[in-house]
């Protein structure tokens, strides 16, 4: 068969790849599937083709999965943010651990590694503890299209988040139209709205909400007369901030902080852990499903009363604080300062005593501890993984043991293969933060051969 963009084909989906999409093969050809669900038969149509495979979108299922479900969002299918609402949880906790499996055998040489099953989400919706949400035009405020990523879908409700989300993001977007000061454009620089990001306490029940903008003359009076509304109309919400992004990439984080009214942070509870979080920190987005994870990653590290233990990627330092009781000192590095001061003030409201947080490179911050020598070192990095000069000082150091918390499979496979020189893998963990979402959370639990 001749297959061609934009025809229209019958396919069988036999499983899910990483990433979310569904796998379907004709004559050898492997098709991935933009909502297809294993076990089902849909009509397709192809959007892309590629050496060696072909992408498309399904168009209507002639034969339904029977792990299919019925989605509780009313923009399931047009948003981006979720892509398995349509599927079982347990079926997608499946997949999940289906997916490390594959990336670590494909990607890590590592097909022999015991891949526990994906520890679940405590709740599957209303989970998250923070939402972002991007401005486009004259004046859209939600989450991009899951078609046309371009654009920007108007959100009434995330069920992902407590009902109050979707109530303050229609006001807010009404409240931010109604100045006639359009989006900012990173095409030309122009504009002022870039992005809002909502956050809430499950501890304390405080709400934040952090409004990014452009530089654009103006920006500072609008958005201090929107966060006194904010204030004025929603009195859940304990502090608005107002920060300024220059760089034209489209992520959600202030480069200067501008302004904040009320309360600037938040507290949480992740287990044991008191963390003060910053409008900008980061920190997990799923309070309780974080709280398994870093006692999965706690039950990973051991305990050592007489040692340390480096925490490489620290961020506002909620797995160091949970490690600490289990060591003599935990050292916390980390590149952003301002994070660095949530580690400090989150160590304060824990009471514990015996944590020290530095503004550091991570791989600089392991040699600085060469004459301490620690015993486990604690990997959280971003997505794109660790970097070369960190394998390199990991492996120099050579604690006992190394556990590795990512949030990509594939950067995971191909850290811990470049690892494989001293160490060996004895368990990976997927953990689901992020349900209705192809993302993937993972411990590994390295030991020194």
């Amino acid at each position: 068969m001749d297959i061609r963009e934009d025809m229209e084909l019958t396919l069988a989906v036999d499983r899910l790849a990483f990433g979310g999409k569904g796998v379907a093969r004709v004559e050898g050809l492997v098709v991935f599937v933009d909502g297809g669900l294993p076990g089902a038969t849909v009509k397709a149509r192809v959007t892309r083709m590629k050496k060696g495979f072909a992408e498309a979108v399904a168009l209507e299922t002639l034969t339904p999965s029977p792990q299919a479900a019925t989605p509780e969002c009313p923009h399931f299918g047009v948003c981006g943010g979720c892509v398995w609402q349509d599927l079982e949880y347990e079926a997608q906790l499946f997949w999940k651990r289906e997916q490390v499996v594959e990336t670590l055998a494909r990607l890590g040489g590592l097909a022999d590694v015991a891949v526990a099953q994906t520890v679940a989400s405590p709740r599957v919706y209303a989970y998250r503890n923070k939402m972002e949400f991007a401005f486009a035009g004259r004046l859209h405020l939600g989450l991009h299209e899951r078609h046309r990523p371009g654009r920007v879908l108007d959100i009434g409700e995330c069920r992902l988040m407590e009902p109050w989300a979707g109530e303050a993001l229609g006001f807010i977007r009404e409240t931010c139209a109604q100045t006639g000061l359009a989006a900012y454009d990173a095409r030309t620089g122009k504009g002022v709205w870039r992005h809002l990001v909502l956050r809430h306490s499950e501890d304390t029940g405080a709400r934040l909400v952090h409004c990014i903008t452009g530089p654009a003359r103006g920006a500072g009076d609008a958005a201090h007369a929107l966060g006194e509304a904010v204030l004025a109309r929603v009195p859940e919400v304990t502090g608005f901030v107002h920060s300024v992004r220059r760089a034209p990439t489209a992520v959600a984080l202030g480069e200067r902080q501008v302004m904040a009214l009320g309360q600037d942070y938040l507290e949480e509870r992740f287990g044991t852990a008191r963390l003060s979080v910053s409008a900008d920190a980061f920190a997990q987005t799923n309070t309780q499903a974080a709280a398994l994870l870093y006692g999965v990653a706690a039950k990973a590290a051991g305990s050592d009363p007489a040692g340390a233990v480096a925490d490489l990627y620290c961020g506002c330092g909620g797995i160091a604080l949970s490690l600490a009781p289990q060591f003599e000192t935990v050292y916390g590095f980390e590149a952003d300062k301002r994070a660095v001061d949530d580690a400090t003030r989150s160590a304060e409201l824990s009471g514990i005593g015996n944590a020290v947080f530095k503004t550091m490179d991570a791989a600089k911050g392991l040699e600085e501890l060469s004459g301490i020598a620690p015993a486990v070192a604690v990997l959280d990095p971003p997505r794109n993984g660790v970097a070369p000069e960190m394998i390199a000082a990991l492996l120099s150091a050579a604690p006992r043991k190394v556990v590795y918390v990512s949030c990509n499979p594939a950067t995971l496979a191909r850290d811990l293969k470049a690892l494989g020189e001293l160490y060996a893998v004895t368990q990976v963990t997927p953990v689901d933060l992020f349900p209705h979402t192809a993302h993937i959370e993972a411990v590994a639990e390295l030991v020194l051969r």
